[in-house]
C-alpha cells in the first residue's frame, strides 16, 4: 500500500506540474480605489514583447510562452492609472486580482490655457512615421462578433487567424480600402459560429462578418484627414505608466469628414465625426482612439434587394502600445453599430427589429519575420502582389459581394478549440446558453459554411426577391477553397 500511495502522490504531483507547465494564466484588473473592473489594460511580458489585453469586465487570460521565465517582468498599463509590474511567477496564482492605482495627474494649467490643442493633432499626424512601427510584421489575432435584435442575442462567432501589416506608411491612408489597396489584411483559419437569427445585413445582403474588413483599416488607415476639418478641445492629461498623455477631443465642424466618408472605400472616416485621441506628450504617438458617428434619422432603402433600414450610430475603440524603442503597435480594437431593420418591401407584414452588432479583435502575438509575396499568398489564401511597402492582397470578388462569410479558409475544427485559450466576453456563458436552446453549440459549429449561397433560397422565398444579385449558383475558383 505504501508503494501505491507513493505512486498516486507522484502521479498527482506530475499532473499538477503538467497542468502548471501549460502556463494558462487568468485574472482580473480592477481600480484599487473603487474596485471597478478596468477594461483594455495592456498586459505585456516586457522581455518577450508578448501578452494580452483585459476585456470589458477587466478579465484576462492567456497562455504563457514556453520561454517565459519566472523572473521576467509583466507590466500592466492603462491610460489614467499608474503602471503595475509583476513577475511571471506572480501570474501563476490560482486567483489573481491586479489592482491599478488611479493617477492623480493634472495637466499643467499653463499648457491648458496657452497651448493650441490643434497643434497637438498636427504634431501627432506629422510624427506618425516616427512613432508607428513602419516595417512589415505578422500578428496572431482572435476575433469575436455578436449580434442582438430587440435586446435578444441572435448569433455569435469566435475565430482565430492572422493579420498582416506592411507597417505604417503615410501614402496608404490616401487610397480607398478596396481591392488592390489592402496593405494590411486579415485571414481566418479556425471558427466557431452559431446559427444566426438574422440572416441579412443592414443592406439586405446575406450575413457576412462584421469586422474582418474594418479592423485593419481602423488600426492603420484613418490618418489622411485635414486638420481644419475639426474643432478641438484639450480635455486634460492622463498618465499611462511613465508616460504623460494629452486627452484631445475633436468634433467635425464642416463637410470634410462627411465628404470623405461618402466616397467608396472611405466610409470608416465617418467615425472621426466625434473622437477622443490619447496622445503622448513627448513623442506625440497615439496610445488610444475612441471614435463615434451618429447618423441622420433618415430611412433608407437598398434598391437592389428592397430592404428598408435606418442607421443610428456606430462607435469604435482602437488601442496601441508603446515599446521600449518608442514604436507603437496595434493591440486591440472593437466596433459597434446600431440600426433599425424595417424588413423588405416585398413582405406583407415585415418585422421591425432594433439591431446591435458588435465585433472585437485581440492581438495575441507578433512576429517580425518578413514574408515574401508567395509566402503571404499561401498564408492569407489570396493573391498578394506588389513590392514592399505597397504589397496588397486581392480578395475574391465574391467576398466583397457578400457571398462569403469571412476571409480565408475558415473551418470548424474541434481539436483546435480544445487547445486554444481565447479572451472571454462578459456574460459569455449566458449568451451561449441562450443560443443553444434549439440545438447544441457543437451542432451549430459543425454546420458552418463559409459559402453563403445556401442562404439565398431561404432569402428569395422569404422576401420574394428575384434580382440578379440573388441568382449566382456557385463561387468562382479561389485559393481559399471557400
Amino acid at each position: 500500500m505504501g508503494a501505491l500511495k507513493y505512486l498516486v502522490s507522484l502521479f498527482l504531483i506530475l499532473s499538477s506540474l503538467s497542468s502548471f507547465s501549460q502556463g494558462l494564466v487568468r485574472g482580473r484588473v480592477t481600480n484599487s480605489t473603487s474596485g471597478a473592473p478596468v477594461p483594455f489594460v495592456n498586459i505585456i511580458i516586457t522581455d518577450l514583447v508578448k501578452g494580452t489585453v483585459s476585456n470589458l469586465d477587466g478579465d484576462f487570460n492567456f497562455r504563457l510562452p514556453t520561454n517565459a521565465q519566472d523572473g521576467m517582468e509583466v507590466v500592466f498599463s492603462h491610460i489614467g492609472f499608474e503602471s503595475k509590474t509583476l513577475k511571471v511567477q506572480d501570474l501563476k496564482k490560482s486567483s489573481l486580482e491586479v489592482k491599478l492605482i488611479p493617477s492623480e495627474y493634472d495637466l499643467d494649467q499653463a499648457i491648458v490655457l496657452d497651448f493650441d490643442p490643434k497643434k497637438i493633432m498636427e504634431r501627432a499626424q506629422d510624427n506618425l512615421e516616427k512613432t508607428q512601427y513602419g516595417q512589415p510584421h505578422e500578428i496572431d489575432v482572435f476575433y469575436r462578433e455578436l449580434i442582438w435584435a430587440n435586446d435578444t442575442i441572435q448569433g455569435m462567432a469566435r475565430a482565430a487567424g492572422y493579420l498582416h501589416s506592411e507597417g505604417y506608411h503615410e501614402k496608404h491612408s490616401r487610397k480607398p480600402t478596396t481591392s488592390g489597396d489592402d496593405y494590411n489584411f486579415m485571414v481566418i483559419t479556425d471558427i466557431q459560429k452559431t446559427q444566426y437569427g438574422i440572416l441579412t445585413s443592414r443592406t439586405g445582403r446575406p450575413r457576412g462578418a462584421i469586422g474582418d474588413f474594418m479592423f485593419p483599416s481602423l488600426a492603420y488607415r484613418l490618418w489622411d484627414f485635414k486638420i481644419n476639418w475639426f474643432d478641438y478641445e484639450l480635455l486634460g492629461g492622463k498618465i499611462i505608466g511613465d508616460r504623460e498623455v494629452f486627452v484631445l477631443a475633436v468634433r467635425a465642424k464642416n463637410n470634410g469628414v462627411k465628404s470623405r466618408a461618402s466616397r467608396w472605400g472611405y466610409s470608416l472616416y465617418g467615425l472621426l465625426e466625434e473622437a477622443v485621441f490619447y496622445i503622448d506628450q513627448e513623442d506625440y504617438g497615439i496610445h488610444m482612439m475612441e471614435l463615434y458617428q451618429k447618423f441622420p434619422a433618415k430611412r433608407e432603402i437598398n434598391e437592389k434587394v428592397g430592404q428598408y433600414y435606418l442607421q443610428k450610430e456606430r462607435e469604435a475603440v482602437v488601442k496601441f502600445r508603446r515599446d521600449p524603442a518608442g514604436k507603437y503597435f496595434f493591440t486591440y480594437s472593437n466596433y459597434q453599430m446600431a440600426y433599425t431593420d424595417f424588413g423588405f418591401q416585398t413582405e406583407e407584414n415585415p418585422l421591425t427589429r432594433e439591431v446591435k452588432e458588435y465585433a472585437e479583435l485581440y492581438v495575441l502575438d507578433y512576429s517580425m519575420e518578413v514574408l515574401d509575396n508567395k509566402q503571404l499568398s499561401e498564408k492569407y489564401q489570396a493573391p498578394v502582389a506588389g513590392v514592399y511597402p505597397d504589397r496588397s492582397i486581392y480578395y475574391h470578388p465574391d467576398r466583397y459581394n457578400g457571398w462569403i462569410f469571412i476571409a480565408g479558409k475558415a473551418r470548424y475544427q474541434p481539436s483546435f478549440w480544445k487547445n486554444f485559450d481565447y479572451p472571454s466576453y462578459p456574460g459569455e456563458k449566458q449568451l451561449e446558453e441562450s443560443l443553444s436552446q434549439k440545438s447544441t453549440l457543437e451542432e451549430q459549429f459543425v454546420e458552418f459554411r463559409n459559402n453563403q449561397f445556401y442562404l439565398y433560397p431561404m432569402l428569395r422565398r422569404r422576401h420574394g426577391l428575384k434580382e440578379y444579385v440573388w441568382d449566382r449558383s456557385g463561387l468562382l475558383n479561389h485559393p481559399a477553397g471557400y
